[in-house]
């Protein structure tokens, strides 16, 4: 197993521990036992649209120091003007620390193609200098779209040139043509979080090791816990992705995809 610690970009924890129609369990205990065997340095919690922000926040503040909050956009936001989403969004990093706003299209029922609501989410977001973050799974209830995920994620970009936009899940199924369209941004990265894990056994996995090798200062990588562990991750990357010998991944390459980049991120917003 390659032995770096990981900055996760993205992981999750839920009060009742419970996670969705699942058996695993959102529990901070796990993640905490990731840092002390090693095996994390750090990274981010999502807060869910379903859960409360300050809930989420007092356990990163007590249990979890070395992780830092994100904060995903409520259904019932979306009726908010932009002064109004600014305000909120200010009191989040007032008061809980909060480093950024996520669009969780299937959560909020909210399409990538809605750009007047987006747009609108992601001013607020950049009014406070906090970081975007928006998942790219873009399945029921708010899908089909009316063109690829690539299209959509480009045209985001394009709209918002100074606002950081971290595009979780790196386009999902069509991760290769979303890391073309991110090599053209430099204000747009591409995370290959549970994307990685979940087609790792099929040709995509080819994509996501072409990426880490051509795009390793814009390509981040973590867990999506509790989907996947670091062990879990760490080994799959081993196999499908590190032991290619077709691939030229230096150390300093894996180093950015495992941890600089989305760390250097972070630390922006802090």
């Amino acid at each position: 197993m390659y032995k770096q610690k990981l900055f996760d970009p993205l992981m999750h924890i839920k009060v009742d521990k419970t996670w969705y129609k699942t058996n695993k369990r959102a529990d901070v205990h796990t993640i905490k036992s990731f840092q002390e065997g090693g095996l994390l340095k750090g990274g981010v919690i999502a807060c869910m649209p379903d859960d409360e922000p300050e809930a989420i926040s007092n356990i990163i503040s007590e249990q979890l120091p070395f992780c830092h909050l994100v904060i995903s956009v409520k259904k019932e936001w979306l009726k908010l003007d932009e002064v109004q989403l600014t305000a909120l969004f200010k009191g989040f990093k007032e008061k809980y620390k909060a480093i950024g706003i996520k669009i969780h299209p299937r959560f909020t029922e909210i399409s990538l193609e809605n750009s007047e609501v987006v747009d609108r989410i992601i001013q607020a977001t950049h009014r406070c200098n906090m970081l975007v973050y928006i998942c790219t799974i873009i399945r029921a209830p708010v899908g089909p779209n009316s063109v690829p995920p690539h299209y959509l994620i480009a045209q985001i970009a394009e709209r918002h040139h100074a606002v950081d936009i971290v595009f979780l899940h790196g386009g999902y199924s069509d991760v290769f043509n979303t890391g073309e369209v991110i090599r053209d941004y430099p204000n747009a990265w591409l995370d290959l979080s549970f994307t990685f894990m979940r087609f790792r056994k099929s040709s995509l996995a080819l994509d996501c090791g072409y990426l880490m090798e051509t795009l390793d200062r814009k390509v981040m990588i973590g867990t999506d816990y509790p989907e996947y562990t670091p062990t879990q991750l760490f080994n799959a990357l081993d196999e499908y992705v590190f032991e290619r010998r077709d691939l030229e991944l230096t150390d300093i390459k894996i180093e950015n995809v495992l941890s600089r980049n989305i760390e250097t991120l972070v630390n922006k917003y802090v």
